[in-house]
């Protein structure tokens, strides 16, 4: 026993020699750790050594171990003897890193054996997030030449974008040295695609390191050399602050002028991409001050204007009182002027921001009309989304997404989301098993009916759960909290709530958490003067004046926000924060229901 021993610490560290890792540690009577980064490091031993590593292994290190066995074995072209090894993974795969690694080498099997379609299927189905840094290498790699082996079989076009992606994606993960070697992979993979697939993909390209790539592709097959040396002299202009000019091209003379540069507060565009967090397009960013020009699309007329437009305007002129504000607001009916008539005015008037539209169908047409004027829109965009669009999410499905990170912040893993069978519940209820399905799964249970409410207790089975999330209008939520045992969490969003402090509603949600923007949850003197303007508002107009309020300090804070990606705003609607998605994130307040609150 002792000899088997000595010889499994003998294997393992080799393994971590091969790691660059030190040895001291390494003796004759006590293994190291194996740990994930010697799991995807390189191989090498034998098949028979990794076999005897892994009946050698304890129970903390056999997942890592049948790892090593598995790739060596298929190095070795044994698949048998990999499917078998791949088995045992998935049966020791507990979490959705573990069950991901698994699926890695289940697709490294089925490309090594020449299928490569159903390699793609199974790594197409990974979250990259749930991976480590050694695994997420690895699995960008395989997925990058699976999908070029796809490509010189089919010759679509999409496989080998799609093996440019994953490259693309490994720049995130390794080091200034190891980019020169992935940046330059990019340029090749593209390299081989034809001059109308890459103008075709530039024009639908949002992402700034897309972009930057795809231009350069295309200046690449330029047959003029004067052309080219131009072309690429005002790329390094436009791109500073891409991988390419910062790892591989000369960089741009400061002194050099590009005509297409767009100011920004006196800053240059490479001083302003600098100033951005990581991976936010520069593009995306602009400038609002006393000069500006807002156009604000919005119902003012019509079903939608008492809900939704009156109560945004509203925000916005407010919003521009309280910061004394000379910037220009002109206020278009999207009742009365279709979105092709009010974009047609604005591109030629001087307009240099548009706040809104916020109906779903009006955001589609604007996106649709080209338009190249900043925006930040009341509703989330579906499609192709101009990259100097920001947008607010007020649906449901945000709802959900937000409750399921607090429950999990807060330690629960055995959430039960309890709903109606609506539209928007079941949103919500999707929105929160995906965002929770990173960590595990939540379990659900919903009513056709409010009068099946009394049924819920033994239909749902509430003590399977760690905790409850209702998302339901507020007068069935309480039916429901009512059923729940008291010792089991209960959290509501939005649409539990009626945001009026010290109502009975609140009394009867008792002991629940909140989450809500704070606009709603605290007393002030702008939401008193706002009640006076509007007595009858609903939480739900409530909730657009604040979003609306908002989105006019978002766009005078933008440049501050850009500098910093751990910034926020405090906002009525919550903090505001960035991200590369043109998401203006908006984390809600959270309290406990029956609490004395500012």
């Amino acid at each position: 026993m002792k000899a088997k021993k000595s010889r499994l610490n003998f294997a393992l560290c080799s393994v971590l020699a091969a790691a660059v890792l030190t040895l001291s540690a390494c003796s004759t009577t006590q293994g190291p750790s194996l740990s994930g980064t010697q799991a995807f490091g390189n191989l090498t031993l034998n098949v028979s050594q990794y076999e005897e590593l892994v009946n050698n292994s304890s129970d903390a290190d056999l997942f890592n171990a049948l790892i090593l066995l598995t790739r060596s074995s298929i190095n070795a072209g044994n698949a048998k003897q990999a499917r078998a090894a791949i088995n045992d993974l998935y049966s020791q795969a507990t979490t959705p890193a573990k069950k991901a690694q698994a699926q890695i080498m289940d697709a490294l099997l089925a490309s090594r054996t020449g299928k490569n379609e159903k390699a793609e299927g199974i790594l197409n189905s990974i979250n990259p997030q749930d991976l480590n840094t050694p695994a997420a290498v690895y699995y960008f790699q395989l997925k990058s030449g699976v999908n070029s082996k796809l490509y010189n079989k089919t010759h679509d076009a999409k496989y080998q974008f799609a093996a440019y992606t994953s490259q693309k994606n490994l720049l995130d993960y390794v080091n200034d040295k190891d980019k020169v070697t992935v940046i330059n992979r990019c340029n090749n993979i593209l390299g081989t695609l034809p001059q109308a697939d890459l103008a075709s993909s530039l024009k639908n390209a949002q992402d700034y390191n897309d972009r930057g790539f795809l231009e350069y592709a295309l200046i690449s097959k330029s047959q003029s050399k004067e052309l080219k040396d131009l072309a690429l002299e005002k790329f390094t202009q436009k791109y500073s602050q891409h991988p390419l000019c910062v790892y591989i091209l000369p960089k741009a003379n400061p002194k050099a002028k590009n005509s297409d540069e767009v100011k920004f507060d006196g800053d240059s565009l490479e001083q302003r991409a600098e100033a951005t967090p990581y991976n936010l397009d520069p593009q995306s960013l602009f400038i609002v001050d006393d000069n500006t020009k807002i156009a604000v699309l919005l119902p003012l007329s019509g079903r939608f204007a008492d809900s939704v437009g009156n109560p945004a305007k509203l925000g916005i002129l407010t919003a521009l009182s309280d910061r004394k504000s000379n910037a220009k607001a002109v206020f278009y009916d999207t009742n009365k002027q279709n979105i092709s008539e009010i974009v047609n005015i604005i591109s030629k008037d001087g307009t240099t921001l548009i706040i809104g539209p916020i109906l779903k169908p009006e955001v589609t047409a604007l996106n649709n009309s080209g338009i190249k004027i900043p925006s930040i829109v009341l509703n989330t965009p579906e499609g192709n989304r101009p990259v100097n669009q920001w947008y607010f999410n007020l649906g449901p499905d945000y709802e959900g997404a937000l409750a399921a990170s607090k429950i999990y912040a807060d330690g629960h893993r055995k959430p039960l989301v309890v709903s109606g069978s609506d539209s928007s519940s079941t949103r919500a209820r999707s929105a929160f098993s995906a965002t929770f399905a990173k960590a595990g799964k939540a379990l659900s249970c919903t009513y056709q009916d409010p009068a099946l409410i009394k049924n819920l207790s033994s239909a749902c089975n509430f003590r399977n759960a760690d905790s409850i999330y209702i998302h339901a209008p507020g007068i069935d939520t309480v039916s429901i909290k009512a059923l729940i045992p008291s010792d089991i969490p209960v959290y509501l969003t939005d649409r539990s709530f009626q945001g009026i402090n010290n109502s009975s509603q609140e009394l009867a949600l008792k002991g629940a958490t909140l989450g809500d923007m704070p606009w709603l949850l605290t007393d002030s003197e702008l939401k008193t003067s706002f009640m006076k303007s509007l007595p009858k508002a609903n939480p739900q107009v409530q909730r657009i004046f604040a979003t609306a309020y908002d989105s006019v300090n978002f766009a005078y804070s933008l440049k501050e926000l850009s500098k910093d990606k751990n910034d926020v705003m405090h906002g009525l609607s919550g903090d505001l924060s960035l991200t590369n998605q043109g998401l203006i994130e908006a984390s809600p307040m959270w309290v406990k229901l029956g609490n004395v609150r500012p």
